[in-house]
């Protein structure tokens, strides 16, 4: 049982992170919230509305190599 019990801290000591990963994760959220904020989208709408931005700005860009 005493072997079972060290597995389970030692997994969960695992799933931790550490301060400086956290302040991580934290700085990047608030970049996403900011430019979910600008784009006036939701947090997880995020990723699909950049792919459509990229998208049609390569489309535009093969249109403007049409007249060049």
């Amino acid at each position: 049982m005493e072997k079972t019990q060290k597995t389970v801290e030692k997994n969960e000591e695992e799933k931790m992170i550490s301060k400086k990963e956290f302040e991580e994760l934290k700085k990047k959220e608030k970049i996403l919230k900011k430019a979910a904020e600008i784009l006036r989208v939701e947090d997880k709408d995020l990723p699909r509305v950049i792919e459509r931005f990229q998208k049609e700005i390569k489309e535009m860009e093969e249109k403007l190599k049409g007249f060049a």
